[in-house]
């Protein structure tokens, strides 16, 4: 066999091997909490339903809880209502919710690194050696458990995984021909915009953060072009901005502009709020928080930064071009970061960023540390690049082998829900400290109502049995 296919088989056994892990992690998680209310949806998720574009909300001007996410929402329960009771047709109600929960999250992951290899390598065909090497670069920087609290893109709670990573998937999916036709010049294809042109509505209703983010990378892109043809005349630079920002990204900017209007009609945590100058004075905090609670963070900032310095100091072809990309991706985080506060207060995210809120910015964090050291390992020679092939590996390695956790994180939960399928009791206690789809005790067997006809609706039990944690 010869050294490139001996390399590619490699490859894919080694990304093979991590989306299997990954996989087996994902079934080993516990569900958290926020699914009973949506599953079944509960008073004020039907509000949601019955005003996806949220116009009576404005029209009556009452507030209620997330008008601005219903295909999120709506996603996430169509696809907990079907997919478990089909998923028994092959295994036990317990496992098809498992199972399910583990489907949705994997897919999720794949998609992210295969939207991301696509824009690091610039290649058209996923089996192609560019193609596997800008994605073993980044797919260990995927974090199951390791350093997730920090880096994390798929959440370990389901209901979360629905309603940041997959619109953040689906964003990714938006912007990539755009982001190739820029980074690559590749052209874009008709028969694109059939499938994208939904996604312009559909993005900016799917919570909160992707407005924001539609509007500013909008705003970017079209001031990069704009800027970059200003000489050629005002005619010339309207004419230079691509047909796809026209017909996608705008038409998405205004949606998003409409979602944000919305969200002012958001009754989530009112009672709970804080000043907003309480709030930005908590964001420093947050930040620090987020770069340095663990070695993830700051490792993959240090590779960047002598990613950064190689290019300098080698004077290689795209380094220019990273600098630029670089620039941008620096004032998209620092503008972003600024407006978080304008977003509200959460009582689970006292200073305000949080992995969750600070989810694109490690995308776009991950995407430069992946093109850059793609094109380090492209275009560096001699004992240079063995030193620095050797550094990637041991990186690698590292974010590799601190993702080992998970196995067994369900176990109390699933032996509950066993617990109940055998019960003969109306009402059963369950131990203290086990989380039965929640991220807390649960004292009193009567808050148990919606999750257990939840439970029941999966075919888990045979009828509503109500339980309670031991004190």
């Amino acid at each position: 066999m010869t050294k490139p296919k001996t390399s590619r088989v490699l490859i894919i056994l080694f990304l093979l091997a991590d989306f299997t892990f990954s996989f087996i992690q994902y079934y080993n998680t516990p569900l958290y909490g926020d699914i009973q209310g949506s599953v079944l949806p509960e008073k004020q998720v039907q509000k949601i339903f019955d005003d996806p574009l949220g116009f009576k909300v404005i029209n009556a001007g009452e507030r209620h809880s997330n008008p601005n996410r219903f295909f999120a929402q709506y996603l996430f329960t169509k696809y907990f209502q079907k997919v478990p009771i089909w998923l028994q047709n092959f295994v036990s109600p317990i496992s098809s919710v498992y199972l399910a929960s583990a489907i949705a999250k994997i897919f999720v992951q794949i998609t992210f690194i295969f939207s991301l290899s696509l824009l690091i390598s610039g290649a058209n065909n996923p089996l192609s050696i560019t193609f596997l090497r800008s994605a073993v670069i980044v797919t260990p920087l995927f974090q199951v458990y390791g350093y997730w609290s920090r880096m994390g893109i798929v959440d370990q709670s389901i209901a979360y995984t629905f309603f940041y990573a997959v619109p953040l998937v689906l964003l990714m999916l938006l912007l990539l021909p755009i982001l190739r036709h820029i980074l690559y010049n590749k052209s874009f294809k008709i028969i694109h915009y059939p499938f994208l042109i939904p996604f312009t509505i559909i993005l900016p209703l799917s919570g909160p953060l992707i407005p924001a983010i539609i509007i500013l990378l909008t705003f970017f892109i079209l001031t990069d072009f704009m800027f970059s043809n200003s000489k050629n005349g005002f005619k010339n630079m309207i004419q230079s901005i691509p047909l796809p920002l026209y017909l996608l990204l705008i038409p998405a900017s205004l949606w998003s502009v409409y979602s944000l209007f919305l969200g002012f009609f958001d009754s989530n945590y009112q009672s709970e709020t804080i000043s907003l100058y309480e709030r930005f004075s908590r964001l420093p905090k947050g930040v620090y928080s987020q770069i340095f609670h663990s070695l993830g963070f700051p490792l993959m900032l240090s590779i960047i930064g002598l990613n950064m310095y190689l290019f300098k100091k080698e004077k290689l072809n795209d380094a220019k071009k990273m600098q630029q990309l670089l620039k941008w991706i620096g004032i998209f985080a620092l503008v972003y970061i600024l407006l978080l506060p304008f977003g509200g207060y959460r009582p689970y995210r006292p200073y305000i960023v949080r992995y969750d809120t600070f989810m694109p910015v490690n995308v776009s964090l991950i995407f430069f540390f992946g093109i850059t050291t793609f094109l380090l390992l492209k275009n560096l020679t001699g004992n240079l690049k063995k030193r620095y092939s050797f550094l990637i590996v041991v990186v690698i390695l590292t974010f590799t082998f601190s993702d080992y956790k998970g196995i067994g994180k369900n176990k109390c939960e699933r032996a509950a829900f066993e617990k109940m399928a055998t019960s003969d009791e109306d009402i059963i206690s369950i131990p203290k400290d086990c989380f039965v789809m929640s991220w807390q005790n649960n004292f009193d067997y009567k808050q148990s109502e919606k999750r257990a006809e939840t439970i029941h609706f999966w075919n888990i039990t045979n009828r509503k049995i109500l339980f309670y944690n031991e004190q």
